[in-house]
């Protein structure tokens, strides 16, 4: 199986909460995620250890379809950690927010299985996913940026 693994961290100037709270609304995924189709929370209440999300994106060309579990989390949302449970290929992310000042660092860490999906463009589907990692978060600072 082919791993790819990133790693992308953008500074917004916001507070942290502002960041978590925009980012924990999966009603957002779209508007600062550039493959997000669709995302929805199944379930109510407020993300936690055990919450499915499915999510509806396209790429490389392809629509794909996969639900996510939240698998840790923080009591404050600072920090958790999901992976697929269908879709393709698995795949694995993190996303770490920390307070500097008024600012907020925001890392990201997503793992992708590609398998026997992508086996020989392994690298050039990491080197894409990696540049669509720092789209995203280019665009989830504008936007709350923007909000000021």
């Amino acid at each position: 199986m082919s791993l790819s693994k990133m790693e992308t961290s953008i500074e917004i100037n916001r507070p942290i909460s502002e960041v978590i709270a925009f980012v924990d609304d999966c009603n957002n995924d779209p508007m600062w995620q550039t493959s997000i189709l669709e995302s929805r929370k199944k379930g109510d209440g407020e993300p936690c250890v055990g919450t499915i999300y499915h999510v509806k994106e396209k790429f490389l060309g392809r629509v794909i379809e996969q639900d996510w579990v939240v698998t840790e989390r923080n009591p404050d949302g600072s920090y958790w950690a999901a992976k697929s449970t269908t879709g393709p290929f698995p795949m694995q992310a993190t996303m770490e927010f920390t307070a500097n000042g008024d600012a907020t660092i925001v890392t990201r860490t997503l793992s992708v299985d590609v398998g026997r999906f992508f086996k020989v463009a392994s690298p050039v589907v990491g080197h894409i996913a990696k540049r669509e990692l720092e789209m995203d978060f280019a665009n989830l600072k504008e936007l709350l940026e923007a909000a000021i």
